[in-house]
C-alpha cells in the first residue's frame, strides 16, 4: 500500500540518516563478547557495554558475558568484568562497572532505572571484593550498590544504598531511601529500613516478591522486542 510505501522510505531514511552521524572509525562492537540484543549495533551513538583494560585479563581486557535473552536498555552501561544471567534486565540509565572488582547478576534479576552497581579492589574483611546480585532480586531505581551481596529474592527498594562488604539475605527487604553500612547483615526474610538501617519486621513468607519478579521479566521482554536493531513497529503504526 501508498503507507506501507512511505513508512519504509521514512526508516529508510532515518537509517542513513543515524549512520551519517556513527564515528569514522567503528568502535569495538559489544555484540562479539555480548549478544545481547540492545547493543547489536557497532555504530551506535552510546554503546550498552563495553570491554574494560586489565593487566590480569586474558588478551588484557575484561568483557561484559550477557546472555541472550537479557534486556539491557539502550541507555544502560555496563563495563568490564560483569556477568549477567538468563531473564534479567538492567532498566534505564543504569550503570553496572566491573572494573575493580567482578559484577554477577542472577538470573531474572530486575536493575532498576538509574541504580549504580560499582565495586572496590578489596575489603578490610579479606573476603572478595565482587558485586553478586542473585537470582530473582529486585534492585529498585536510583539504589547505589558497592561490593556487597544481595541474595535470591532479596527486595532493595528505591534510593537505597547498599555499602562494601554489606549482606542482604534472602528474601530480605530493604525499605527505600535506607543505607545499608559497610560489613552490616540484614538477615533472611526480615524487612530493615532508615539511616542507617535497624530492624522494622518480617516479610510475610507466602506473599513474596515474585509477582514483581514475573512482571519485570514480561516488561523487559516488551522492551527488548522494541528495541531491536529492525524491528517491525512502523507496522502496527500504520
Amino acid at each position: 500500500s501508498a503507507k506501507g510505501t512511505m513508512a519504509m522510505k521514512r526508516v529508510a531514511v532515518r537509517a542513513l540518516r543515524e549512520v551519517s552521524r556513527a564515528p569514522a572509525t567503528p568502535s569495538v562492537s559489544a555484540c562479539r563478547f555480548s549478544t545481547s540484543p540492545a547493543s547489536a549495533d557497532d555504530n551506535m551513538l552510546h554503546r550498552t557495554s563495553m570491554p574494560h583494560v586489565s593487566e590480569t585479563a586474558l588478551g588484557g581486557q575484561n568483557h561484559p558475558m550477557i546472555q541472550p535473552d537479557v534486556f539491557v536498555a539502550p541507555s544502560a552501561t555496563v563495563v568490564g568484568d560483569v556477568q549477567i544471567n538468563f531473564g534479567a534486565s538492567v532498566w534505564y540509565n543504569a550503570v553496572i562497572r566491573g572494573d575493580k572488582n567482578q559484577v554477577k547478576v542472577g538470573a531474572k534479576a530486575s536493575v532498576g532505572d538509574r541504580v549504580s552497581v560499582s565495586t572496590v579492589a578489596s575489603l578490610d574483611s579479606g573476603f572478595p571484593a565482587i558485586c553478586d546480585i542473585g537470582y530473582d532480586t529486585v534492585i529498585g531505581s536510583g539504589s547505589s550498590l558497592v561490593s556487597c551481596t544481595v541474595m535470591p529474592g532479596a527486595t532493595i527498594g528505591e534510593n537505597c544504598v547498599i555499602l562494601e562488604g554489606a549482606l542482604v539475605e534472602a528474601k530480605a527487604t530493604v525499605l527505600p531511601g535506607s543505607v545499608v553500612p559497610p560489613g552490616r547483615r540484614v538477615p533472611a526474610g526480615q524487612i530493615w529500613g532508615g539511616n542507617p538501617v535497624e530492624y522494622v519486621g518480617e516479610n510475610d513468607p507466602e506473599h513474596g516478591n515474585e509477582g514483581v519478579v514475573e512482571s519485570e521479566s514480561l516488561m523487559a521482554a516488551d522492551h527488548i522486542d522494541e528495541f531491536l536493531p529492525i524491528n517491525t513497529a512502523f507496522w502496527q503504526k500504520e
